[in-house]
């Protein structure tokens, strides 16, 4: 007859090599939701890129016209003022074609990605996304600035 040490053991050997399976299943299972988190992240944020450059271009030369018209209206468009706009505009605008150079590319399936993979696709894409979100947030601040002008001038020519 087999003493309760042994019949102890060999149950504590089951119930941990059961443990152990059940362990890799969860693991297996873990990777994977990660992995489709991952991959949504991905495709959520080339979809918030897209929205931000999409129509990039023509808002930056939209700004720059209502910025040269203001100047206009105030009588500084010929001055150092606005040839220093205009420098700082020609250097975002190569800015902009030198940052959309280095576009990150959406891939036709991130199935295949691994982890690490995944990761640094995202954050290459955020730090992509950030740089793009700057210059636009400039010349938002630049237009805001437009519109408090021109209601300045309204109400200057109301009076």
């Amino acid at each position: 007859m087999a003493d309760i040490g042994t019949v102890t053991g060999i149950l504590g050997s089951i119930v941990g090599a059961v443990a152990l399976i059940v362990s890799i299943k969860s693991y297996v299972r873990v990777a994977a939701m990660k992995s489709i988190d991952l991959r949504l992240e991905l495709e959520r944020s080339f979809s918030n890129l897209d929205v931000v450059l999409s129509g990039l271009d023509s808002y930056l030369e939209f700004v720059h016209q209502s910025h040269v018209r203001v100047f206009s209206a105030t009588g500084r468009n010929r001055s150092g003022e606005m040839k220093l706009f205009e420098e700082e505009f020609s250097s975002d605008k190569q800015r902009l074609q030198r940052v959309l150079g280095a576009q990150p590319k959406r891939a036709a399936t991130y199935a295949k990605f691994t982890l690490p993979q995944l990761e640094r696709e995202i954050a290459s894409l955020h730090a992509f996304h950030l740089q793009v979100a700057e210059l636009r947030k400039r010349y938002q601040g630049i237009f805001e600035s437009d519109e408090e002008r021109r209601k300045e001038i309204r109400a200057g020519h109301q009076l």
